[in-house]
Parts: C-alpha cells; sequence; structure tokens
C-alpha cells in the first residue's frame, strides 16, 4: 500500500481525474476526513490536464454539461484538493466560472469548447497565451455563451438580475 493510500488521497486522485462514475466520485472523497482527524493532510494537485480532460469528455459525449458543473463543485469545494501553481489563477477560474453556472453562464457544449482552447493556449504561446483567450471576443457559434467564462463576468447583482429576467 502507498503512501497516498495509506493516507486516503486515491479517491481525491480519482475525483480529479474523473475516474469513474460521478455519484460515486462525489462521495468518496469524504472518506479522506477520517485521515484528517488523524492528522494526516492528504493532498492532491489539480493540474491544467485534469480540467482539459474533463471539458474533452462533455464535448465526446461522455458525459454532459451538468455532469461537469457536479464535477468542477466536488473538485473546487475539496479543501485537500490542491491547484497547480504555474496555472493557479486559470484552473481556479475554470472551477469557479463552471461550478457556479448560475452566476456567470449555464455550461453548455459551447462554453466547453470555450474553455477547451482556453486551457490548449495557457500552454500553447507563452504565459499570455490563456488571457489573450479569455479577452478574446466569442465565435459566431458562442454567441448565446458571450458573457461566458472569458469576458469579464458582470457583477453579481447584475448576474442575479439577468437570471431572474430583469435587465
Amino acid at each position: 500500500m502507498t503512501d497516498m493510500d495509506t493516507y486516503g488521497s486515491r479517491p481525491l486522485e480519482d475525483l480529479v481525474r474523473w475516474n469513474g462514475d460521478l455519484s460515486e466520485l462525489t462521495r468518496n472523497p469524504r472518506s479522506t476526513r477520517s485521515a484528517r482527524r488523524c492528522g494526516a493532510t492528504p493532498m492532491v494537485t489539480f493540474r491544467r490536464d485534469h480540467a482539459v480532460a474533463a471539458v474533452e469528455k462533455v464535448l465526446a459525449g461522455l458525459a454532459d454539461p451538468s455532469q461537469l458543473v457536479d464535477w468542477a463543485q466536488a473538485v473546487h469545494f475539496e479543501d485537500q484538493v490542491d491547484i497547480e501553481g504555474e496555472h493557479q489563477d486559470l484552473l481556479t477560474q475554470f472551477l469557479f466560472e463552471v461550478s457556479t453556472p448560475e452566476l456567470f453562464v449555464p455550461v453548455t457544449r459551447e462554453v466547453c469548447r470555450r474553455w477547451l482552447h482556453v486551457l490548449q493556449a495557457s500552454t500553447a504561446s507563452g504565459p499570455g497565451s490563456a488571457q489573450d483567450a479569455l479577452d478574446r471576443p466569442p465565435a459566431p457559434q458562442d454567441r448565446a455563451a458571450a458573457r461566458g467564462p472569458y469576458a469579464p463576468p458582470a457583477p453579481v447583482s447584475g448576474a442575479a438580475d439577468a437570471a431572474h429576467g430583469g435587465a
């Protein structure tokens, strides 16, 4: 048995990699709480390739966008998951926006395509590429998601008004 298994990190690894049934994965990380009570602190690092794989899973039709939201919530709110330092801002933004579509935009396949482009650009041409992709206007097929994770978000009160049919 490895140290990772001893301290209960394996379920967290499976969660960040989305290896298995989502409902089972979102239950398993809670088993690490017993390890925390014993003083062990298993940390798992959420990396850019984990986000890419999750978005690709939706785009390949292996999961639907609502499952991506559930997965992102589970990863985002698990306190034993650390975020890769090199892409911390981008990955934090990804998890926050995907896990709270009520504050941003509903997660759709078009939004997933945009995130895939942004996540892939984060290593394609240097550090500015991801921000450039975030700032770029949406493609025509993404017009419905124009307020998506690529434009500065509206203030929370504005998002709440829009969600309730207001201006």
